[in-house]
């Protein structure tokens, strides 16, 4: 069994196992669902506007068409009302671009891992076991992945924001790692998991020793973990609310954001062709 799947096998058992101690309570929808609520309704009013879209969705089926349409209707009126709060509108603005950077660091880094991985003939030679044909595909979509590659790292203020993006990433990899070894190391939970299937029990106790190391590894390093510290605390104070400083330079990330923005369906694209094969 993958790694991935144990992981998530492993904390599915442990939401069950919590399910029992959960408390309900009911939140106002926080800033940044409202933001993403905005991005939604804008993008189904566009679609309704659309018509070549809105046939090809539909397949020209009227029914469907007007069923959307309708939707939209109520979408614009929700969105009037969203739009017409401004300090919603200037938070927004901050959280879409901060989504936006976000994206596009993790897109080069996914094409940075399968550029590589294109570069290594042993590592493709194994993936594809020898077939010329699939060998070919992944050189063809390498060189345009790196082509994308060069438009994302010729962005400098992306470029200087993405190495705080990939520390967060490795802090939540640890913080996994080591909920996958409590949860691995709890006799309860790994039963439940396990289901009595000895082989498998013994398959995620291996994985969990390999992803102690790792973990042991991470948390040995005082820079690493200092640096995990101060994005824990960064975190508590986003959710208190968004700086003014935070505010004056969504304009600049907006604009850098915009130029070399590639979707992040092309990460889907390259990375399910490299395990698809």
């Amino acid at each position: 069994m993958h790694f991935q799947s144990l992981v998530v096998s492993l904390l599915l058992a442990t939401s069950v196992a919590a399910k029992g101690n959960e408390i309900e309570s009911t939140k106002t929808v926080s800033e940044s669902g409202q933001c993403k609520e905005m991005v939604k309704l804008n993008k189904l009013v566009e679609l309704a506007s659309n018509t070549t879209k809105l046939d090809a969705i539909t397949k020209n089926n009227a029914t469907k068409i007007a069923e959307i349409q309708a939707k939209a209707s109520t979408a614009s009126t929700t969105l009037k009302t969203l739009e017409s709060n401004s300090t919603l509108m200037s938070a927004c603005a901050v959280i879409d671009a901060q989504a936006a950077e976000n994206d596009q660091c993790q897109e080069t880094f996914a094409l940075q891992r399968f550029v590589r991985f294109a570069a290594n003939s042993t590592a493709v030679a194994t993936a594809t076991k020898n077939n010329a044909t699939k060998i070919a595909k992944i050189q063809s979509e390498a060189s345009k992945a790196s082509t994308k590659l060069q438009t994302l790292t010729s962005n400098s203020t992306l470029q200087s924001a993405c190495p705080a993006v990939m520390q967060k990433d490795e802090c939540k990899m640890m913080n996994k790692l080591q909920k996958f070894v409590d949860v691995a190391n709890n006799q309860t939970k790994l039963d439940m998991v396990a289901k009595g299937n000895t082989t498998k029990e013994a398959g995620i106790k291996a994985k969990a020793a390999k992803a102690q190391t790792k973990l042991t590894a991470m948390t040995s390093n005082a820079t690493f973990m200092a640096a995990c510290t101060a994005i824990e605390g960064e975190k508590t104070t986003a959710e208190n609310g968004i700086s003014s400083t935070n505010l004056k330079s969504a304009a600049s990330m907006l604009k850098d954001a915009g130029a070399g923005a590639i979707g992040l369906s092309t990460i889907l694209v390259v990375v399910v062709g490299m395990f698809a094969l």
